[in-house]
């Protein structure tokens, strides 16, 4: 019989560990060493191993197996969690957006409501020229940004960078409505079809939870943040473009 590494520890009846005293050509013989009252003295068992050449290539297989498999563990781990919010769901990501659909205030009162929905609202008018939806589109982006923990005015810019505060607006990449969320999101989160992206609460709220998502990657690194949220890692031109929007107009007095 063959000699497993795990049976060097135990014998039969209760002794204790066993050592090898003499390792013939094609055997081994064991001196099992008395322990318990099963065993009240020593005794000699010959187990027979395979030659050591075989020990070694089976060695070789049971490494090289075990290093495919960590391989294939660690490309299946890369693939599974996309680089960027144009590449694909990320599952950590998307456990994040189903925990977070609900519904909050955001306002600390009354006062602080009006006097931002007031100066925001002057500055969308132009691109937003219906008033209903305009206050719409400020209320839920403040609620959504709140929740998140980001600046509701640096949403503000993402969305005047993105769409233009077109709320049916689709990219080159088919990325859908306020915030350009990617389409992969629709089967993900269990809605109904890509439309429901162009819903002014859905959309600002997967968009805000994805950008607090690669930020936090990113540990509040706005630049590289808002590169892995528009898809453009390594290169500055989106980033530029958000905070000088931020900056010029969308700047919080």
């Amino acid at each position: 019989m063959y000699l497993t590494p795990a049976a060097l520890n135990t014998a039969p009846g209760g002794c204790s560990r066993v050592a090898p005293t003499h390792v013939p050509r094609r055997g081994v013989v064991i001196r099992v060493a008395g322990k318990h009252n099963s065993c009240a003295h020593d005794s000699h068992v010959v187990f027979n191993l395979p030659p050591l050449t075989v020990l070694r290539r089976a060695a070789r297989h049971t490494l090289l197996a075990v290093l495919l498999a960590s391989a294939a563990v660690g490309h299946a781990q890369t693939k599974a969690r996309p680089s960027d919010a144009r590449s694909g769901p990320d599952p950590e990501l998307r456990r994040i957006l189903v925990s977070v659909i609900a519904d909050a205030e955001s306002f600390g009162d009354r006062f602080d409501a009006e006097v931002w929905l007031t100066d925001m609202s002057r500055r969308l008018a132009r691109q937003v020229p219906n008033p209903e939806e305009r206050l719409h589109i400020l209320k839920t982006v403040h609620h959504q940004a709140t929740q998140a923990g980001v600046q509701p005015e640096l949403v503000l810019a993402i969305i005047d960078v993105e769409s233009n505060f077109d709320r049916f607006a689709i990219s080159s990449a088919t990325a859908l409505g306020l915030m350009q969320v990617m389409p992969f999101w629709v089967p993900e989160l269990g809605y109904k079809d890509k439309n429901q992206l162009f819903d002014i609460e859905t959309n600002v709220l997967l968009g805000c939870r994805i950008l607090k998502y690669y930020l936090d990657m990113e540990r509040g690194d706005l630049i590289r943040g808002l590169a892995r949220y528009n898809g453009s890692v390594g290169k500055r031109w989106y980033s530029d473009r958000v905070i000088e929007r931020l900056r010029t107009k969308w700047f919080q007095h």
